[in-house]
């Protein structure tokens, strides 16, 4: 059922959407070719920061992914498609969803030479777990009770419950599997199909391809040179210039600059990356739940569909599921731009105006400002005055968001009890708004052991609506993801997951001869 979907996008969705503008580099078209082995590919990236470390347990930004994934491989792939593949782990089995036995693959090794072993995964794996870790996916790895090596090459799992979808758990992108006991993260080694020569955070990165590589058909150019460019102007220039061979988070705005220019393809995976404006659950004034459904009434989302984004995406309705996806909630209202409801919640608030800042980077997505800014231009209407307030790129993830009451966020598209345990789950590390409710904690529970589709869907479908009426979120769009290319970069493979073939743009691409 949900193994023939990535994370709610279907890939017949997927492709019905992408065709409909003729933007997207169709599926196929990047094996068309026989890959040529060499060359130095130059990667344009907005998502980095100064204080990026690539320790897996700190990954938030696109920068850290991308390296992390070049360097290290971890135990399943999302393939482009959306289904799940095999990558450290060989295969697995569970009988019940609760145990799961993992083969891990032989013959890999790590960059230091040393054998991957089952330890290897033990120890990767519980750098995520437990009170005293740091890791953003903490949630999602606490539900493993026990980890253990159950014979050589094996490893075994027990949950704390059933969960269906357990194996997509490992295609998170904190779960890199590196050396038991290592720690100089940098100096990242990892079983990949690049060394890490030299990292600069929020600068430079240098990657060397592994000729020891054990995926034979992956990992075709030599050297890999990524520059963080976080200013949009900027990365569009450098692609159009030459000085580098791909950029991720095009703006729309520019969009005619990339398809017009010969030189260049513009690469449009349709997605279900949702943006957001978090309204924090804990402090006042968000942490009046009519405070919120001004906020959301006042939200002009098809202004943002439309003016912001170009088209292209999709609308929102406050809770983070796409309409692509098999357990999307299709009999809930669409919430749409209504001043009177919206002064309506102001005024069981006590309210008849209000006022609130919103803060608001280009760190979060290439659109924020102008998002924020359109938002706040229709909000004044329902009685609300919206207060933007720009940050810096540069460290906006760790000195604003989770910071602030009000501040823009995005989220890439996740596993459906991924996406409702990491944002919204009691306790989570990178529970955003520090939203908590009891009701929805039991019902994700219940979601997540229900081996059967249809109570499964109605199970999902109860928590958008919780969310929809009571939640934090006001989340208006769901954006495609815009990458562009030179035309001599080839095998540049679209995908639901993220932009840059879903982070594995390095292992996947070649340069035209």
């Amino acid at each position: 059922m949900t193994r023939n979907h990535i994370s709610g996008v279907s890939r017949r969705g997927f492709l019905a959407a992408g065709s409909a503008l003729g933007l997207i580099l169709p599926f196929g078209m990047a094996r068309a070719e026989t890959p040529v082995k060499g060359g130095v590919f130059n990667l344009g990236m907005a998502g980095g920061s100064t204080d990026n470390s690539l320790d897996p347990r700190a990954y938030t930004q696109q920068v850290q992914r991308v390296i992390g994934v070049a360097v290290c491989n971890q135990l399943v792939e999302i393939l482009p498609d959306g289904t799940l593949a095999p990558e450290l782990a060989e295969r697995w089995d569970s009988a019940d969803a609760i145990t799961w036995v993992l083969k891990i693959r032989e013959g890999v090794t790590f960059h230091n030479g040393k054998t991957l072993d089952a330890q290897d995964v033990v120890y990767s794996i519980n750098l995520h777990r437990g009170e005293d870790t740091t890791s953003g996916a903490k949630s999602l790895f606490n539900a493993i009770k026990d980890i253990s090596v159950s014979a050589p090459g094996e490893v075994t799992v027990v949950l704390d419950g059933a969960n269906a979808e357990f194996m997509r758990i490992f295609s998170d992108y904190h779960a890199m599997i590196v050396p038991d006991g290592f720690t100089d993260w940098a100096r990242l080694t990892g079983t990949g199909g690049y060394t890490l020569t030299s990292f600069e955070p929020g600068v430079r990165a240098v990657l060397d391809r592994n000729p020891n590589y054990w995926k034979t058909d992956r990992a075709h150019v030599g050297q890999v040179v990524l520059s963080v460019i976080n200013d949009g102007t900027s990365r569009l220039a450098a692609l159009q210039s030459g000085m580098v061979d791909v950029i991720n988070q095009v703006d729309r705005k520019v969009v005619p600059f990339v398809t017009d220019n010969p030189k260049l393809e513009l690469v449009r995976s349709p997605g279900a990356v949702h943006w957001t404006f978090i309204c924090a659950a804990n402090t006042e004034p968000t942490s009046n739940n009519h405070i919120r459904q001004a906020l959301m009434y006042g939200c002009d989302r098809q202004a943002l569909l439309d003016v912001v984004m170009g088209g292209l995406g999709s609308l929102g309705n406050d809770h983070p599921i796409s309409p692509d996806s098999p357990y999307y909630n299709s009999g809930l209202e669409q919430r749409l731009f209504d001043p009177d409801r919206a002064k309506f919640h102001l005024k069981e608030a006590g309210l008849e105006n209000f006022a609130i800042d919103l803060y608001t980077s280009e760190a979060a997505l290439p659109e924020a400002v102008d998002l924020s800014m359109v938002y706040a231009a229709k909000a004044g209407d329902a009685g609300l005055k919206i207060n933007v307030i720009r940050r810096p790129a540069d460290g906006y993830w760790n000195d604003t968001w989770m910071k602030q009451p009000f501040a823009v966020s995005s989220w890439l598209n996740r596993p459906i009890d991924q996406t409702f345990s990491l944002i919204y789950g009691t306790g989570s590390g990178w529970n955003e708004s520090y939203w908590s409710n009891p009701r929805f904690d039991q019902l994700l529970a219940e979601g997540k052991g229900t081996l059967d589709f249809d109570r499964r869907k109605e199970i999902y479908g109860e928590l958008q609506t919780i969310l929809h009426n009571e939640g934090p979120s006001v989340i208006p769009v769901f954006a495609d993801f815009l990458d562009a290319k030179s035309v001599r970069v080839k095998g540049f493979e679209p995908s639901g997951v993220a932009d840059l073939s879903g982070d594995r743009i390095i292992e996947r691409i070649w340069l035209e001869a």
